[in-house]
């Protein structure tokens, strides 16, 4: 199974010198744990939700902050025929809870989140259990 059909695509996008009061404002709203940073329609970054919480760990005031000053410069992308095991794999290996998926040429398709990992691992267990009970009930011996 590929990761295109599981990846989230209504993605929140924010750019670098958005504020990023608003930005963790926009992620409350829309209940997302993530925002992709765009620079000229191309992906550059992620703020994630525990970016927001080091802006606020770090100082008091966090009103004249952007996304950029803490936007997360660790990124990783994949395509959406990316097998879901290689996601998996390539998200454990560095750490990532999100991979920015894109297109051939770059262009941001959606966003593959932990969640959505988990959902798919989840409709792989269901459909080889289904096999495995259909194998069984077509070699079992006929009375």
């Amino acid at each position: 199974m590929d990761i295109g059909s599981l990846t989230t695509r209504a993605v929140l996008t924010v750019e670098a010198d958005d504020s990023l009061r608003e930005a963790a404002m926009a992620m409350m709203e829309r209940g997302v744990g993530s925002a992709v940073v765009l620079s000229a329609g191309k992906a550059t970054g992620i703020l994630t939700d525990r970016d927001a919480l080091r802006a606020v760990a770090q100082a008091r005031e966090t009103q004249s902050f952007t996304v950029g000053d803490f936007v997360s410069g660790r990124m990783m992308t994949a395509l959406p025929s990316t097998e879901i095991v290689d996601a998996a794999q390539m998200m454990r290996e560095r750490g990532f809870r999100h991979l920015i998926v894109v297109d051939e040429d770059d262009a941001l398709v959606g966003v593959f989140s932990m969640r959505d990992l988990v959902v798919g691992l989840l409709e792989e267990r269901r459909m080889l259990t289904k096999a495995v009970a259909t194998e069984a009930a077509v070699a079992a011996p006929a009375d």
